[in-house]
């Protein structure tokens, strides 16, 4: 039987949605290119929760200097998503 997916496993999926969704109205435009870069860089994280790995993966960095503080402040609709998985770190990084 698989395993569940964790809180902040699902938190990642929904941010990676909306990077998705963002990266689809890039299509064709020089904004691609650095919508496909946020995207690779959320999986990577999304995969390092997985694997209980997220604070070295993401190396002493906030969430948004890792995606990109610039690409961010471009593309407002990822902040809900983003604000979530922010959340969802606390509760994963919190002392127990």
């Amino acid at each position: 039987m698989p395993r569940e997916a964790s809180d902040i496993e699902r938190a990642f999926g929904r941010l990676l949605t909306a990077i998705q969704s963002e990266e689809t109205r890039a299509i064709g435009s020089p904004e691609w290119s650095a919508t496909h870069g946020a995207l690779a860089r959320a999986e990577s994280l999304y995969w390092a929760a997985k694997q209980s790995l997220l604070g070295p993966a993401l190396a002493g960095r906030a969430l948004r200097e890792y995606l990109g503080l610039e690409w961010l402040a471009r593309h407002p609709r990822t902040l809900p998503a983003i604000q979530e998985v922010e959340a969802r770190m606390r509760d994963f990084c919190a002392p127990v």
